[in-house]
């Protein structure tokens, strides 16, 4: 497993440096690639099996406090339609068009289709976070502030699929009387958001903000709380309320935090977990691609597999499209957008064997095949939507996005005539040769 793991790791950066690809697909293809060409299957050993399976409770916790330690949450609040609208809707549209399409062309009976839409529905904003903070700095695209957008709407679509997804595959496999599992579903997002703020109030009062173990401290109570959570609720078959109560918790804690001199982009908990994902981000894409079995599919089934996940994906980009548009965004913005939401990533790897995981005890033989042809379709995704989507952010950006960080001469003046006068230290340390080309606006 750990040559697995490094190899991948060495793979994905190289990868990344010649191209413009993420790390994360050349990860995912190590791992595929040994599934097939390397000794026979060590997820066939026991010990190997029970680490990757307790891994993938540990992912979870990492990812989804990473994020909300440096979500804006005051942009959120002053474009909240706009966020959640992008958040949410391509979502719902990608998960019932995904539910369809598999019934039509997998002849998965519906709620199979429905948790496999749940799953592939997730947008990873990681994938395309660097080159949209690149353009960001350079002033690409932040008239309309479009990095924040994305990263901020891609992070609320984490939360959603997390809670969303783990509501359906708690219905469907919880052994439990209908009622329950009803109030259940309806309960389990609100449950999750009180514990979360619960906690993330907690974790803002011990210890006292002058101690200088509080980084360390608050990182293990933010860890622990998570952990215990993710656990507890997979045993109690509350799996979306852990999911929701995590990011709650990190958010509620680094908006408190924030007022007290430790900022919200540059907070030292989040340093801890942003190491923490170095050390597993090859763990998870590698282990991951190794769940693509290849000998399971032939030809045709490969076929319909890619239209599956390209029929909704299409519907999915054309109404991200229409909401940025709708959202007072110009049309080469909205295609901008429409492109960042391409990307399937790190959601759909943490829930690669969750269907086989979950499945019934006396689980008939279909239900078996498609559970473990859930894996296959998951990490092809992964390996098709993140190259996509991270090479045609880069590259699209700059032609997209106008660039509104400078300004003509005799804009800046005419705007000068409108405004007190400066001083004569300004005036001097303005006139230069450079400021009659153009000056930044900061």
């Amino acid at each position: 497993m750990s040559g697995v793991i490094i190899a991948g790791y060495i793979f994905g950066h190289t990868l990344e440096r010649y191209t413009t690809i993420h790390p994360v697909v050349g990860m995912t293809l190590t791992g595929a690639l040994y599934r097939h060409f390397g000794p026979p299957n060590f997820l066939d050993n026991p010990s190997a099996d029970l680490i990757d399976f307790h891994l993938r409770r540990i992912y979870p916790v990492i990812i989804l406090t990473k994020g909300p330690l440096t979500w804006n949450w005051e942009y959120m609040k002053n474009n909240s339609v706009k966020v959640f609208s992008l958040a949410t809707l391509p979502w719902i549209v990608e998960c019932l068009s995904t539910a369809f399409f598999a019934h039509i062309l997998l002849d998965y009976p519906w709620y199979w289709g429905l948790h496999l839409g749940s799953i592939l529905a997730s947008v990873s904003p990681a994938i395309v976070a660097p080159p949209v903070n690149k353009f960001d700095e350079r002033g690409i695209g932040t008239k309309n502030q479009i990095a924040p957008l994305v990263l901020n709407a891609g992070g609320i679509d984490t939360a959603f699929t997390e809670g969303v997804c783990g509501v359906i595959n708690s219905a469907i496999f919880y052994p439990a009387p209908l009622v329950y599992r009803i109030v259940k579903g309806l309960l389990a997002i609100f449950v999750g958001i009180a514990l979360g703020i619960f906690w993330g109030v907690l974790s803002d009062c011990l210890p006292d903000h002058s101690d200088i173990y509080a980084p360390t401290i608050r990182s293990l109570l933010i860890f622990g709380g998570g952990v215990l959570l993710t656990y507890a609720g997979g045993y109690l078959g509350w799996g979306g309320t852990s999911g929701v109560a995590i990011m709650v918790c990190a958010g509620t804690a680094a908006t408190r935090w924030s007022r007290r001199d430790w900022p919200l982009t540059n907070n030292p908990v989040w340093e801890v977990y942003k190491l923490l994902w170095r050390i597993f981000e090859p763990m998870l894409f590698a282990l991951s691609g190794y769940f693509l079995d290849v000998s399971q599919i032939n030809v045709k089934e490969l076929c319909l597999i890619l239209g599956c996940i390209s029929s909704a994906l299409v519907l999915r980009l054309l109404t991200a499209f229409l909401v940025a548009l709708a959202n007072e965004l110009s049309i080469k913005e909205s295609l901008f957008i429409a492109v960042t939401w391409i990307p399937k990533a790190i959601v759909e790897a943490v829930l690669v064997r969750v269907a086989m995981d979950s499945l019934w005890v006396d689980a008939t033989s279909k239900d078996r095949r498609i559970a473990s042809q859930h894996s296959n379709i998951i990490v092809i995704a992964i390996l098709i939507t993140s190259t996509l989507g991270s090479a045609l952010t880069s590259a699209l950006g700059p032609v997209l996005l106008s660039h509104d960080s400078r300004v003509a001469p005799e804009d800046f003046y005419r705007s000068q005539t409108l405004s007190p006068p400066v001083s004569s230290n300004l005036v001097r340390r303005n006139n230069t040769p450079n400021s009659l080309q153009y000056i930044d606006v900061q």
